[in-house]
């Protein structure tokens, strides 16, 4: 006898009609899947009937398939939320103050220039030059002896001959007194955020830092 499903049961079934099962579409229901299930096995060869291990096998394929698709349906769900969090937290971050990587930062009329420099061992002296426009030192603050670690720093406008200078963008850079050598160090700037970019480059979460620019929320050191 013929092992092929006999089209008119399925017919009957209501299977043949759906376009899914037709074209074996994977996400045909369960209940369809079922029914077919029953049709293959009141059409099946007697001299030749199914398995119970094929059977079982069929079955889990479906199983498999179904629990993957929830799967990915939670992992979907997670990932909305925890982006939604995401956007929630940075949108908190408008009108504070972060640290980020840099060697410049804006000298405020009321808060002064602040920034942070990276020690990468324990030193006897840290000191931070502070350059005009030009690129002339125009003040050095002394930090002494500090471990290892970020230590912050802020410089009020003053320079060393006393001339109070006008807020604007001054750089800076550091050195380091490690076992008798000075050696440059890593600076930060902290600067205050006037904006938050959701789904920007790559879908992520951009914040915008007065005088830095765009910066990803990951590359934020630190929120003061």
């Amino acid at each position: 006898m013929d092992t092929a499903v006999d089209t008119k049961v399925l017919d009957g079934l209501g299977l043949t009609k759906t376009p899914s099962v037709a074209k074996g579409n994977k996400d045909m229901g369960e209940d369809a899947f079922l029914k077919l299930m029953i049709a293959q096995l009141e059409n099946q060869d007697p001299m030749k009937p199914m398995e119970n291990g094929e059977f079982l096998s069929q079955l889990a394929q479906f199983r498999s398939v179904t629990g993957i698709d929830e799967l990915k349906k939670s992992v979907d769900q997670m990932a909305g939320s925890f982006q939604s969090n995401q956007a929630l937290q940075a949108s908190s971050l408008v009108g504070r103050w972060v640290m980020v990587e840099g060697d410049a930062a804006q000298l405020w009329p009321d808060a002064g220039l602040a920034g942070a420099v990276e020690v990468t061992a324990p030193t006897d002296q840290v000191l931070v030059s502070i350059k005009d426009e030009s690129g002339q030192v125009i003040h050095q603050l002394d930090l002494g002896r500090q471990s290892r670690g970020t230590v912050n720093f802020q410089w009020d406008g003053t320079g060393s001959d006393g001339t109070d200078y006008p807020p604007g963008e001054y750089s800076f850079e550091a050195l380091a007194n490690i076992n008798g050598e000075y050696s440059a160090i890593a600076t930060n700037t902290v600067v205050p955020v006037d904006s938050v970019i959701l789904g920007g480059a790559g879908g992520g979460i951009t914040v915008n830092a007065v005088g830095v620019g765009k910066i990803k929320l990951s590359d934020v050191k630190q929120i003061m």
